[in-house]
């Protein structure tokens, strides 16, 4: 049995959008362009005064805030292993890593055999717990300044931003056309992959990066189910 569980909340639950961004594209017309974040280090300050996030984290940050916000690869390598170790710890196995062009994903497909319903809900308590503590807020921040310079709190408009920002899609390819070809894509009941029905290609490292930096659930089909309990 498989569970959807949502590991990473809602950027813009960070702070309130703003609805006045400018827009940086014709692509976007249309779109919501509210920004949760004016700047790295708006973005990393307000991090850094959220007490759910360990001093590990924090210590990253307050040196990006002295390097226009940029977190080395290898802290934000380091933060990822603290919340694996986290969960085994806690006694589960340790997640698979779901490195996509070298940005992590926190497990999104669960098998939930062999636990209970009040396991499952410790669980999702303890993922939970281990994300806020250790990794959150340094990937938050890394994940932002790859691939979503502009702090849109709409994570589709952000993907679609960054695939024009690297030249990735036409310039006349727009938010409506993306939205037109997420929903043939999720209509499709033939089992279809996602590069079957859109306009960039999947295989290609920098989109690979777009979408994973924005974390698209188009990215979920090359995801490992995590086996909690082994």
């Amino acid at each position: 049995m498989l569970s959807t569980i949502t590991v990473f909340a809602c950027i813009t639950s960070l702070s309130s959008c703003s609805k006045n961004a400018t827009e940086s594209n014709d692509g976007l017309e249309g779109a919501d362009t509210g920004q949760f974040a004016s700047s790295m280090d708006d973005l990393i300050n307000s991090l850094l005064d959220n007490d759910q996030y360990d001093e590990d984290q924090k210590k990253v940050l307050r040196a990006a805030l002295q390097h226009d916000g940029e977190i080395p690869y290898a802290s934000y390598s380091a933060a990822w292993e603290s919340y694996r170790q986290c969960l085994a710890d806690k006694g589960y196995t340790k997640p698979p890593k779901n490195l996509t062009n070298g940005i992590y994903f926190a497990p999104t497909y669960v098998s939930t055999e062999g636990l209970t319903e009040i396991q499952n809900r410790k669980m999702d308590d303890d993922i939970d717990e281990c994300q806020d503590s250790r990794v959150y807020a340094v990937d938050l921040a890394y994940r932002t300044r790859l691939g979503n310079p502009e702090f849109y709190g709409d994570p589709e408009v952000a993907l679609v931003d960054c695939l024009h920002r690297k030249n990735l899609v036409p310039q006349n390819y727009t938010m409506n056309q993306y939205r037109k070809e997420y929903d043939s894509y999720m209509n499709d009941t033939s089992g279809g992959m996602p590069e079957d029905w859109f306009s960039f290609d999947f295989n290609d490292g920098a989109v690979l990066s777009c979408l994973a930096a924005n974390k698209s659930p188009l990215i979920q089909s090359r995801l490992e189910i995590w086996k909690p309990l082994g």
